[in-house]
């Protein structure tokens, strides 16, 4: 298992769904496995990110305080495998001093680690299937086109007549 972090949210142009990347902690060069996911585990994960505290708990919030009143704890989130391009996830639980594995979505999982601070783990086989470098999301977002006219070069527009 490879360890990996929260790199940051972003939402997919074409399909308007947040996206959550996760970068490679070691390794050169640093591989990122983008996951899909809904828009309130986004919302929860970016307030987490931000240190920012919602004035009421929200599921994940209310989810860690029922686990530290159980006394049990998160020990880390692993993100095991892909099936019909849905990622698979488990949380590995300390109860009463023994693991227990909790079938989860990756999200709520990720949201989940952000609220412990536990490690994410990744499997290589899933960075080597769904995953890309840093550098080659650098060169995706250069091929992309201009969103505008102000992003278009002189040269892009001296092609069109007007």
């Amino acid at each position: 298992m490879i360890q990996v972090e929260v790199a940051f949210i972003s939402v997919d142009a074409n399909i308007g769904t947040p996206i959550v990347f996760l970068r490679e902690t070691d390794g050169d060069p640093r591989r990122m496995l983008p996951i899909w996911i809904g828009q309130a585990e986004a919302l929860a994960i970016q307030l987490k990110l931000k240190d920012e505290e919602p004035p009421r708990p929200m599921t994940h919030d209310l989810l860690k305080n029922i686990i530290e009143t159980l006394s049990a704890k998160v020990e880390a989130i692993h993100v095991h495998s892909i099936k019909e391009e849905t990622f698979l996830a488990e949380i590995h639980l300390q109860v009463n001093k023994e693991i227990l594995k909790v079938d989860s979505r990756p999200s709520d999982a990720i949201a989940l680690s952000l609220r412990f601070d536990v490690p994410i783990y990744v499997t290589e086989e899933l960075i080597e299937q769904s995953g890309f470098s840093e550098e080659e999301l650098k060169e995706s977002e250069e091929k992309q086109q201009p969103n505008t006219l102000a992003d278009l070069d002189e040269d892009t527009l001296a092609e069109y007549e007007v």
